[in-house]
């Protein structure tokens, strides 16, 4: 029943757009999206210029929240871990500053953390004034400048060498487990994957010639040029996200630590180990069955929290969509576009969590 209903809302749906929209003028379809986009992205990572296709813009603006999403879930996870052992610390002020902290954070709405992370950067100099704390490092209130290497197309040739070497140290991880679970021997497998990681692309590096040269950021006129540019949004977004999104972390890795049996404790003070060894052998890996799940609803979260970057500016995919909308006036195609990327970030999340949950899951002999 509830499916036939909700196929004849989308029925309903359908027809009464093809009806209405010949009326008012507009048309439906994805011929707009080898248009030029006829703006500027700022923050643009990907080089897109207004002269480039509008499915163009939409990539960039993908990739501008998958780059601010990643990088605060990865800040997030290290915060709230962090925060969650210094809740269960047996010093009082540690205990009760993280305590203070998560009620702190969980409390204040994203929105307002993320505006006033955002006008702080205001009270930085101008560039004429920047503050340099290091050299060739400009803090300004229009973003962080600091020194970078100009890629040339031999580069990527040390890029590929990077993928494949991580790719190879996976593998080897893997057989190094699967080899110690069968005869009890070890594989020097971290160093070996230490080796691969930095001797290939070093190599690769060495035969292709690629260059070394570091672009420094210079004052010219009113603003500097060159070098590269963290900017005040982009700061903003993740300190925002990563710090709201740590308060309900702490609690969900706090509570997968306090799950684990208590007498797994006492078996592993009973052997002398040190509680360093007692987390990182024994508590760590059993809390990861009862944190990973909970912990794949924060991350998607997180990712979809991003939008509320488009207050402030950042150029992610909310604000390049209506951007599109306004330039194209296909609505109706252009939140299509939108709503199916979050869905298909949100799947790939939730796959490759469940996925993880699975290796880490208890399987009973």
């Amino acid at each position: 029943m509830l499916l036939v209903l909700v196929v004849w809302l989308a029925l309903f749906l359908i027809g009464n757009v093809q009806e209405n929209l010949p009326r008012s003028g507009l048309s439906v379809g994805f011929d707009f999206l080898g248009e030029p986009t006829r703006f500027e992205i700022g923050a643009n990572y990907l080089g897109a210029t207004a002269r480039d296709p509008v499915w163009f813009s939409f990539l960039v603006g993908a990739f501008n929240t998958l780059r601010v999403s990643l990088m605060g879930i990865l800040i997030c996870t290290l915060l709230g871990f962090l925060v969650a052992l210094a809740r269960l610390s047996n010093n009082w002020l540690l205990s009760r500053t993280a305590f203070f902290w998560v009620e702190t954070v969980r409390n204040i709405p994203l929105l307002l953390q993320m505006l006033f992370w955002y006008s702080l950067s205001t009270l930085l100099p101008l560039p004429g004034d920047a503050w340099q704390p290091l050299a060739d490092v400009f803090f300004t209130n229009r973003g962080i400048y600091y020194p970078a290497l100009v890629l040339q197309p031999t580069h990527w040739w040390v890029i590929g060498a990077l993928v494949f070497a991580i790719a190879a140290s996976g593998l080897l991880l893997y057989l190094g487990r699967r080899h110690r679970d069968e005869t009890g021997q070890s594989w020097p497998t971290g160093w070996l994957s230490l080796a691969l990681i930095l001797g290939l692309p070093i190599l690769a590096w060495a035969l292709s010639g690629a260059g070394t040269e570091i672009q420094a950021p210079a004052l010219k006129g009113f603003n500097f040029r060159g070098g590269g540019l963290v900017t005040p949004e982009f700061v903003a977004v993740v300190i925002a996200l990563s710090v709201y999104q740590s308060g309900f972390a702490a609690e969900t890795i706090r509570s997968g630590i306090l799950g684990v049996k208590k007498g797994q404790w006492e078996a592993a003070r009973s052997l002398g180990l040190s509680t360093r060894v007692i987390y990182a052998k024994v508590v760590l890996p059993q809390s990861l069955r009862i944190v990973v799940p909970p912990m794949t609803s924060q991350y998607l979260s997180l990712t979809k929290n991003s939008s509320l970057a488009v207050v402030i500016g950042y150029p992610e995919l909310v604000r390049v969509t209506t951007a599109v909308t306004s330039e194209t006036g296909r609505a109706i195609e252009c939140m299509g576009i939108m709503m199916s990327v979050y869905l298909c970030l949100s799947l790939l999340t939730s796959a490759f969590m469940n996925w993880y949950n699975r290796r880490i899951a208890f399987v009973e002999k």
